[in-house]
C-alpha cells in the first residue's frame, strides 16, 4: 500500500477499515515473530512431588534447543530451580548447584554441590530427590541408559 493510497483512504473516511487492516497486519507480524522465536525450543517435562497429596505433578517447559551449556545441563539447572507451580516440593535444598555433568557411553555423570545435603522445609528426602532427578532425566533424554550422581566428586550412594 502506497502513501498516496493511505491518504486517500483517510480522506474518504474509511478510517475504521484502515485501522482494522493495520491491526490485522500487526497481529500477523506478531504471530510470525512468536513462531520464529518458539521454533528454537524443545518441550521438556518436569516431575515434582506435591506438597499436599504426595502425588507427582507434571510440568512442561519450553527450553532452548541448543543452549551453550548443553541440553542436559540446562535441564538439570532448570529442575534444581524448582517448579513454577505452587504447592510443590523441591527435589533438593535451594542453592544446590550443578558442578559438572557429562555423558560417556550412555552413562550420565552428574556432580552436585554439597548444598544438597542440607535439609529444609519444602524439600523431599535426599534419596527420593536423587531418584526423581534420575527419573526426570531418563524421561526426557532417551540416549541415557543410566545415571551416576556425585556430591562434590564423591558417590552419592554406595551400591
Amino acid at each position: 500500500m502506497t502513501a498516496k493510497a493511505t491518504i486517500n483512504m483517510l480522506k474518504q473516511k474509511n478510517l475504521a477499515i484502515f485501522i482494522t487492516s493495520l491491526v490485522i497486519a500487526g497481529l500477523f507480524v506478531f504471530s510470525l515473530f512468536c513462531y520464529i522465536v518458539s521454533k528454537n525450543t524443545s518441550r521438556r517435562s518436569f516431575i515434582f512431588p506435591s506438597a499436599e497429596t504426595g502425588k507427582y505433578i507434571i510440568e512442561y517447559r519450553n527450553l532452548t534447543e541448543k543452549p551453550h551449556q548443553g541440553d542436559i545441563n540446562l535441564y538439570i539447572d532448570e529442575i534444581l530451580l524448582g517448579s513454577t507451580v505452587e504447592r510443590t516440593k523441591m527435589l533438593f535444598t535451594p542453592g544446590t548447584k550443578l558442578l559438572s555433568c557429562f555423558e560417556r557411553d550412555h552413562v550420565l555423570y552428574v556432580n552436585l554441590s554439597q548444598d544438597l545435603l542440607q535439609m529444609g522445609d519444602g524439600v523431599i528426602e535426599i534419596r527420593e530427590g536423587t531418584e526423581l532427578l534420575k527419573k526426570n532425566i531418563m524421561n526426557n533424554f532417551s540416549k541415557i541408559d543410566s545415571i551416576e550422581i556425585f556430591i562434590e566428586g564423591k558417590s552419592a550412594f554406595e551400591k
